[in-house]
């Protein structure tokens, strides 16, 4: 039947009031009924912090409105909201899920989840639509009235967000009411309710038990809405997954940054955006409250970070606080320096252990005079590099000159009151809830500066992308890297997914200079010196390659937003994508690694320009082949570095080295790795994980 048929029997019965059913009727989900709930059970997860998965989340779900059928004797659609809420957290608080303490937040954001959940995945049928606005229009009344699982102001939040509530004269749910249209329960008290005659009322939905042949048997009026397709559609939904449906968004932007038209390597935003939404995932489920972002690619992760909070957020009460910390390794060195004759200067130690005078008092900011005259005081030659800088004599005798000695106490007494005063600006109770730091990664040099400056009282945590390097970790310097880490162990997705860290770095770099030290009287307390390569590279490539891949970032954003995907899902999507990324570079991409490359500036130490490749020494060459033949992904780090290298020396050797069987040899080892040796083997556990 026609919808001109319809508005033809409401002039024709004189129809004054016009109930109508809501979905499938005035709207269309765009998945099968019961998936909205895993969406549900995603955004409980993601802003309470829950301890569980998707999947048990919703089968609890699924299990409490069995256990209510059962004791209440009503069907699902007739359980009272609250009951439902109150059952299933009783069900989390049993498992250790849910606290006492948080009983309150999980309720009130209960009913919020469900509207954002059905928001996120339905369409409204205009035609129907048109209709009920042209009977309003020409002085009737229309009703919703629904067999719904929520509340009449669930249905309220679901209305607001189509922009269609003044549509309505009143809405009938049979969770609230405890009465069904399913059972033809609900008609009777809802016509008491207005005090209207049935005759005078007109039901339309798509279903013909309950919208049409109850309706017709409670006296009310009825015109069925076309019913088979949407079943069709319900049951098309039903099939699928969720890992092949995030495996197709991730490949669809991997063919996109392959266009012509693309920036190279813009499908890092991949790990990037990941990154973000479990930075933001962990902070839920710590309850952190302020984040730091540490310069300079915390500038631009800081941006993600900002825009997914935005989009994501249900309860903006529960904000997380963003901050934009400008520190680098040079200046953390300044203001965690101890007195002279108790620093031990542990950074430099390990990483630059052969220094030359010169590169000495650069790293701790002497002014350019002043090294000048420590060296004509000293009468030693300042540029020379010396082997085992810290055990030298000339180390000995900086340490005992008189001048050196009076810059050195006044330098690191304003770099440490100037960088007190800036970590205050931020207004975060750092002494209460100690200090979440963020960060590219990779071991946490920043971290373990902004410890000591604190006399190792408060605690600094780092949340990084990635944990490349394992430091003396303590109870109160706890870091984590979140797409890839060391820690507790390095696995196959790990050490794929771990090349190439210098990339991350570079495509996340910010528009200022490096932070050298602190003082008082500078903007921000940070002085700052942009090196021209880093600057020209950021203005001239960089900016626009942030920018293209902000856009990507975005369309994931809706594209990820009703997906139930795991992390496990999402690690493996990455680690196939990282394979492709790292082994596929035409000449387009490695010229943009050559561009990079004169951009890369290391601010300690040497002060060094350009990315540089470290080939791994072997030794027995047997020995290394067998091992790349049984754990190629160990050796996966040179192989990303390898075509690059080759295109500096020889373009033409570069073109034809055989990167596509490489990369069929990583899938094949895979998979006999993990899915036929796993089943019959415990190699596993002796030399594969």
């Amino acid at each position: 039947m026609s919808l001109n048929q319809l508005q033809s029997q409401l002039k024709e019965k004189h129809i004054k009031f016009l109930f109508t059913d809501y979905y499938d009727t005035i709207v269309h989900r765009e998945v099968h009924p019961n998936y909205t709930q895993r969406i549900w059970a995603k955004l409980m997860i993601r802003e309470l912090g829950l301890s569980t998965s998707i999947d048990e989340l919703y089968f609890t779900r699924q299990a409490s409105v069995n256990y209510l059928i059962e004791t209440l004797g009503k069907e699902d659609v007739e359980i009272p909201y609250e009951a439902l809420k109150e059952e299933i957290c009783k069900r989390l608080i049993n498992a250790d899920i849910v606290s006492i303490d948080t009983k309150d937040d999980f309720l009130s954001l209960f009913e919020a989840a469900d509207a954002r959940a059905e928001a996120s995945v339905q369409y409204l049928n205009q035609e129907v639509l048109d209709t009920l606005k042209n009977f309003k229009a020409n002085g009737g009344k229309v009703y919703l009235v629904s067999d719904f699982y929520g509340s009449k102001t669930l249905f309220e939040k679901l209305l607001t967000h189509h922009g269609i509530i003044d549509i309505f004269d009143g809405i009938y749910s049979s969770a609230e009411l405890e009465k069904s249209k399913h059972k033809g329960t609900i008609y009777g008290p809802i016509l008491s309710d207005l005090a209207i005659e049935a005759k005078h009322v007109m039901m339309i939905g798509d279903n013909l038990r309950s919208d049409y042949t109850n309706a017709i048997k409670q006296g009310l009026n009825a015109f069925q809405l076309p019913h088979k397709k949407y079943l069709k559609q319900n049951k098309r939904n039903n099939f699928g997954n969720d890992k092949k449906h995030l495996n197709s968004i991730i490949n669809d932007v991997y063919k996109t940054c392959k266009k012509a038209s693309a920036i190279p390597y813009t499908e890092y935003i991949v790990f990037y955006h990941t990154f973000i939404e479990r930075m933001y995932e962990t902070a839920k489920r710590k309850g952190l409250k302020d984040l730091f972002f540490l310069s300079r690619e915390g500038q631009y992760l800081k941006k993600l970070f900002d825009s997914y909070q935005e989009f994501t957020l249900i309860d903006k009460s529960k904000k997380i606080n963003t901050h934009y910390l400008k520190i680098s390794r040079q200046a953390s060195l300044q203001i965690a320096l101890k007195d002279l004759e108790s620093e031990e200067f542990g950074y430099l130690r390990k990483k630059y252990s052969n220094l030359s005078v010169a590169d000495f008092l650069t790293a701790v900011n002497c002014p350019d005079d002043l090294k000048t005259q420590i060296v004509s005081e000293l009468n030693i030659e300042s540029k020379t590099t010396i082997e085992g800088f810290f055990t030298s004599s000339n180390f000995q005798k900086l340490k005992e000159n008189t001048t050196f000695k009076t810059y050195y106490d006044t330098h690191r007494r304003a770099n440490h009151e100037a960088f007190k005063t800036y970590i205050n600006s931020f207004n975060s109770d750092i002494e209460a809830n100690g200090i979440a730091l963020v960060d590219i990664g990779w071991g946490g040099t920043m971290q373990e500066a902004i410890y000591k400056f604190f006399d190792y009282k408060i605690p600094v945590t780092g949340f990084y992308l990635g944990l490349g390097e394992i430091y003396d970790i303590q109870p109160k310097t706890q870091r984590y890297g979140l797409n890839f880490s060391l820690l507790p162990y390095t696995d196959y997705n790990d050490s794929i997914i771990m090349a190439n860290m210098q990339l991350y770095e570079q495509f996340s770099a910010a528009d200022h200079g490096s932070a050298l030290g602190y003082s008082l009287e500078a903007k921000d307390y940070t002085l700052e010196y942009h090196k021209p390569e880093e600057k020209w590279l950021y203005d001239n490539h960089i900016k626009a390659h942030q920018e293209e891949m902000f856009g990507l970032h975005k369309k994931l954003l809706e594209r990820l937003d009703t997906l139930c995907y795991s992390e496990e899902n999402m690690q493996n999507s990455m680690s196939k994508m990282a394979l492709k990324v790292g082994l596929f570079q035409n000449t387009k991409k490695l010229k943009f690694l050559d561009t990079l490359s004169h951009g890369f500036y290391q601010n300690v130490g040497d002060n060094q320009v350009g990315i540089t490749y470290k080939a791994p020494k072997i030794e027995n060459p047997i020995k290394y082949a067998i091992s790349f033949l049984m754990t190629p992904e160990k050796y996966f780090r040179y192989l990303v570095k390898l075509k690059p290298a080759l295109y500096k020396k020889n373009k033409l050797v570069a073109f034809f080295v055989p990167m596509y069987l490489i990369y069929l040899y990583f899938k094949f080892n895979k998979y006999v790795r993990f899915k036929v040796l796993n089943r019959f083997f415990l190699l596993k556990y002796n030399v594969f994980k």
